[in-house]
């Protein structure tokens, strides 16, 4: 079954057993996204990922060039391990490491959860590859894809048990698009998904035949 199988999967069964004025904030949520151009503000294939600082599961700071070991580097931005379709779409990638590693990628997850949260979120989905926090969303930020959680949006989220602040360790209430960055060993981005929709990711699969195909084209 391919990730987009399993995504509609889930999305059914939430939208199912989802109340439709929750279902409607959620919506507008997307829809602000979309009418903010929040993708076309964000960084763009051309640009440049000059560093980050970020920090790992046992609390340690990891710079790029710590974890960027091969031609290319696979940058997922998830939401938190809190987030199903987060979840599965990192089980995908870990399915496929092994090609992504012959192809001349290494991957790695970056979310706001804090360190904990995201040992956890490595743990239960039995990631290999880097978890990395991104205290405060700050490298997240500057790539452009934070976005404010509207006041409706907020009380769905809380009315569902999830404290960002307990989460993020802060009180900002802020959340990244779900989005793919490739840059190469020059830290150019060659790639970009940016996708408003959070129950919408690309098949991991596309993104390793990008890569080949990249490769092939040099």
């Amino acid at each position: 079954m391919t990730l987009t199988e399993q995504l509609k999967q889930v999305k059914d069964t939430v939208m199912m057993r989802m109340p439709e004025s929750i279902i409607q904030t959620f919506k507008e949520a997307i829809e602000e996204i979309n009418t903010n151009r929040l993708k076309e503000k964000a960084l763009q294939i051309g640009d440049t990922i000059t560093g980050f600082s970020l920090i790992n599961i046992n609390g340690n700071t990891v710079k790029l060039e710590d974890v960027f070991n091969s031609e290319y580097l696979v940058l997922n931005f998830y939401r938190g391990g809190w987030c199903p379709y987060c979840n599965m779409e990192l089980r995908e990638y870990e399915r496929l490491k092994d090609d992504f590693k012959n192809a001349g990628a290494d991957i790695i997850g970056i979310s706001a959860e804090v360190p904990t949260l995201a040992s956890q979120t490595k743990d239960k989905n039995t990631l290999s590859f880097p978890v990395l926090t991104d205290k405060d969303a700050e490298f997240m930020k500057a790539i452009g894809i934070v976005f404010q959680l509207n006041e409706k949006a907020k009380k769905d989220y809380v009315g569902f048990g999830m404290d960002f602040t307990q989460i993020h360790g802060n009180e900002n209430y802020e959340l990244p698009v779900p989005a793919v960055y490739i840059i190469d060993k020059n830290r150019k981005v060659i790639f970009v998904h940016f996708e408003a929709d959070y129950m919408t990711r690309i098949e991991p699969k596309e993104v390793l035949n990008f890569i080949k195909n990249n490769k092939s084209n040099l």
